[in-house]
């Protein structure tokens, strides 16, 4: 079966899920305050942002280490599970990305709080 054959046999307005109704109850998402942000019960019961950068920074290195590990085990014929292998190094690559990006963000935010005139 070709594409065409088979996107022309959609209904329109069925390919999609509803997300507005909920027959489920489990199926809520769980919401939680930020930790130190509006709504929190208590400053002392969250972690501090340093906490938070330094376990994130944790968290890559941590990632990072497996993911060469697993490349390693691989290499040596350790393992034959390509698939956990490129899995672990993808999450590895995304989890330094977005700590690329919290940085960029940071830097950004300490220059535009630097320019402003008191």
């Amino acid at each position: 079966m070709d594409y065409a054959s088979a996107i022309s046999k959609v209904i329109p307005g069925t390919f999609a899920p509803d997300m507005g109704v909920s027959t489920k109850a489990d199926e809520s998402p769980n919401v939680t305050a930020i930790p130190g942000g509006p709504g929190a019960t208590g400053a002392s019961d969250g972690a501090s942002f340093k906490d938070t950068l330094g376990k994130l920074i944790s968290d890559v290195n941590d990632k990072v280490l497996a993911s060469d590990q697993a490349s390693k085990d691989l290499a040596t014929g350790k393992t034959n599970d390509l698939q956990a292998v490129v899995g672990k190094v993808e999450e590895a690559n995304l989890a330094a990305n977005y700590l690329l990006s919290v940085r960029s963000k940071l830097i950004t935010a300490y220059n535009t709080i630097s320019q402003m005139q008191m």
